[in-house]
């Protein structure tokens, strides 16, 4: 009987696969605490929280591009090669969202936590 599950596709590298982990998981992962942290610790502006924060928005952002434009990287859901237009999108959709929690942060919660 032949093999009714698709093959797995295999990473070209090790640095592929380490670029994918960090702008899937680890690097949003590391965005949320941060925003935690500046949820929780309401440090005066500018902080050393809000240059993790923007620091690690920059390094999803260059990772991913990295990851797309030199080793050859796929699309979230390893159906198809991600192409420039794919790490735009992403990029918007990450700065965007970014500055958003990031000014709701810093203005918005500060008045209902008083």
């Amino acid at each position: 009987m032949p093999d009714q599950n698709p093959a797995q596709p295999e990473y070209s590298s090790g640095a592929g696969c380490l670029t994918r982990m960090y702008w899937m998981f680890v690097g949003n992962a590391f965005l949320a605490i941060a925003f935690g942290m500046l949820i929780d610790r309401r440090p005066k502006f500018p902080s050393l929280l809000d240059a993790a924060c923007l620091f690690f928005l920059a390094s999803l952002v260059a990772v991913r591009y990295i990851d797309v434009r030199h080793l050859k990287g796929e699309n979230s859901d390893s159906s198809a090669p991600a192409s420039m237009d794919d790490w735009r999108r992403y990029a918007l959709f990450l700065v965007l969202g970014s500055v958003v929690a990031w000014l709701a942060i810093r203005f918005v919660v500060p008045v209902f936590m008083k």
